[in-house]
């Protein structure tokens, strides 16, 4: 006869057949921690975004992870840039994107959630200065580059929302973006770039030995749009302060796709 340990600190007599499927649960458990581990460490986005992980369950049932949901998106399309670093930081107006899209209400929502899109350039810090005017928009270029040189800006921010779908904490929510920056002295467009990014629904993953569960934000529509903010204001920070570039992910970031804001 073969004897097995219980995890309440008793021994009994048991066949191997008894002892080899909570073994094996055991050694999947610290398998499975391992591994999220590592990839917690090794795929972590640039944007130093943070995730989670969450655990529950005992060798007599599946063992659940709780996994925070993140933004899938591709690097910003960049159709206008600058082509020598500025190498000084400007000052510069930012105005209300505009709504392309058909949307209820669309200058107050442009002007909420434009501001989202503001704070995060605000926190690069890519400008001297960063003012945001929550009744300049939407955005129309001339009429914004006439307004930013009554205000004695260097250049001029704004843009427009060209999709957005909000499918709250259990649906899937996604956004796509153009931001443009001009000189304000002499209106010549410096940077046009675009950029979209989707949140899936949330899911659950069955597995054998445990099961994995996505987590989405209460906004998700809020964090892609912060996401793609940061991936496109990083471009502008490393033009006005060249030690600045935006670095190219791991390789394990490439691989799991997992960049997350």
């Amino acid at each position: 006869m073969h004897t097995c340990l219980k995890f309440s600190g008793t021994w009994r007599e048991q066949g191997l057949a008894a002892c080899a499927w909570p073994l094996a649960r055991m050694v999947m458990t610290v398998a499975l921690g391992l591994l999220l581990f590592l990839l917690w460490g090794c795929s972590r986005a640039p944007d130093d975004s943070r995730r989670t992980y969450d655990f529950t369950g005992d060798l007599s049932t599946p063992i659940q992870v709780q996994v925070n949901n993140f933004v899938r998106r591709q690097p910003p399309a960049i159709y206008v840039r600058p082509m020598e670093p500025l190498g000084y930081r400007p000052t510069a107006l930012f105005v209300p994107l505009r709504a392309v899209q058909q949307i209820k209400d669309p200058v107050t929502f442009s002007t909420m959630f434009s501001r989202q899109i503001w704070q995060v350039w605000l926190s690069l810090n890519a400008f001297s200065a960063l003012e945001y005017d929550a009744k300049a928009g939407p955005f129309d270029p001339q009429r914004a580059l006439a307004l930013a040189r009554a205000r004695g800006a260097d250049m001029l921010v704004g843009g427009y929302i060209n999709h957005y779908m909000d499918g709250g904490s259990g649906g899937t929510s996604s956004l796509s973006l153009a931001i443009e920056v001009y000189d304000a002295k002499s209106g010549t467009l410096l940077w046009s770039m675009a950029q979209g990014g989707l949140m899936d629904a949330r899911q659950v993953h069955d597995f054998y030995l445990f099961s994995i569960t996505e987590v989405n934000p209460e906004d998700p529509a809020g964090l892609i749009a912060r996401a793609l903010a940061w991936d496109m204001g990083r471009q502008v920070l490393g033009w006005v302060d060249p030690s600045r570039q935006a670095g190219r992910e791991s390789s394990w970031t490439d691989m799991l796709k997992s960049k997350a804001f």
